[in-house]
């Protein structure tokens, strides 16, 4: 089964080390909140304003997830510390969407999937699924590595904050894009295809592809 997909609007961040210009302040008013938040959720957050997504489905992808709570955890564990009770609520794969819905009251469905490599294509099949039902859905993938340590990881010398967000919605028309996933210097691979994707809408106005379920 092939469904065919418009980008209404995309969105994309990234730093070598870390993003500077989220504009968490404005879009996150509660400070109890902002301060709890995790990186993955800033950029989240920070994509979807650009999208303007705050209602409906939302589905997020993460290989790494919230590696640098994790690290945190597993620090404080080793240093016989006590785990920081924020770190433990943010270690989850779904933090950043959580986050998102909370913020702007969000009732609708949310799905949060980590597949490794293949994490950002499988995102945007999950899109194509859920345009079956939805008018239209708004996909994330992301991750933030900027952790002492982090060159065990990153041998692809990737960059350590890294976000692309697209808007989608489900078409009769003919596509007019062909992704080929091409690994990119910076890129870490769990972003690569919807990179692939992004750049290849970065000057088109009509963009829409074909997607195989």
């Amino acid at each position: 089964m092939k469904i065919n997909i418009e980008i209404v609007k995309k969105a994309l961040v990234c730093n070598s080390t870390k993003l500077q210009d989220l504009n968490e302040k404005e879009l996150v008013t509660k400070m109890m909140i902002r301060r709890r938040l995790s990186r993955n959720s800033k950029i989240l957050i920070n994509l979807a304003d650009k999208c303007d997504f705050t209602q409906g489905t939302m589905i997020y992808g993460s290989a790494f997830g919230e590696l640098i709570d994790t690290v945190n955890i597993l620090e404080s564990i080793n240093n016989k510390n006590q785990v920081s009770p924020t770190s433990f609520q943010n270690s989850v794969y779904n933090t950043a969407a959580s986050y998102h819905s909370i913020i702007y009251g969000n009732k609708s469905e949310i799905l949060t999937l980590s597949c490794g490599d293949n994490t950002s294509y499988n995102v945007i099949q999950q899109a194509a699924l859920t345009l079956l039902k939805e008018e239209n859905v708004f996909v994330c993938v992301s991750e933030a590595m900027n952790f002492e340590g982090v060159e065990v990881l990153n041998k692809c010398h990737n960059k350590l904050e890294y976000g692309i967000a697209f808007l989608l919605k489900r078409t009769t028309q003919d596509a007019t894009l062909i992704v080929e996933n091409k690994a990119q210097m910076g890129v870490p691979s769990s972003l690569s295809w919807m990179k692939n994707l992004h750049d290849l809408c970065s000057d088109k106005n009509n963009c829409i592809i074909e997607v195989e379920l």
